[in-house]
C-alpha cells in the first residue's frame, strides 16, 4: 500500500480508497507518520462517502483504517487551495507533493 500511495502523490494521481465502511475519491497531498507512529494521508477527497456527511474537502486519514487502495489512471494538476506542504501533523514524510 506504501508503494501504490507515494506513486499515486509522485504522478498526481487520484486513489480510491476503501475507508471505513466507503469508497472515497481522493487527491493525495502528504502521506506519512504522526508523532505517534501512525500512519496517515493528508488528502483532498472529490468525492464518495463521508460520516460527517462533508463528501468534498480536506481530510486526514489513517491508514489503520483503509481496507483497500486503487490507483487511478486519472491525474489532477497542482495541489489544492490551502494545502500546506509543512503541516506538523506529520513528524516523518514518505512522499509530498
Amino acid at each position: 500500500m506504501r508503494r501504490s500511495i507515494c506513486q499515486a502523490i509522485e504522478d498526481h494521481s487520484l486513489l480510491k480508497l476503501d475507508y471505513g465502511d466507503r469508497l472515497r475519491i481522493v487527491e493525495p497531498h502528504i502521506y506519512g507518520e504522526d508523532s505517534r507512529g501512525h500512519e496517515l494521508l493528508s488528502a483532498y477527497q472529490v468525492s464518495g462517502g463521508s460520516v460527517s456527511g462533508e463528501h468534498v474537502g480536506w481530510k486526514l486519514f489513517d491508514l489503520d483504517k483503509v481496507r483497500g487502495v486503487e490507483v487511478m489512471p486519472i491525474r489532477f494538476l497542482e495541489p489544492q487551495a490551502a494545502y500546506n506542504p509543512g503541516d506538523r501533523t506529520f513528524t516523518r514524510v514518505y512522499s509530498r507533493l
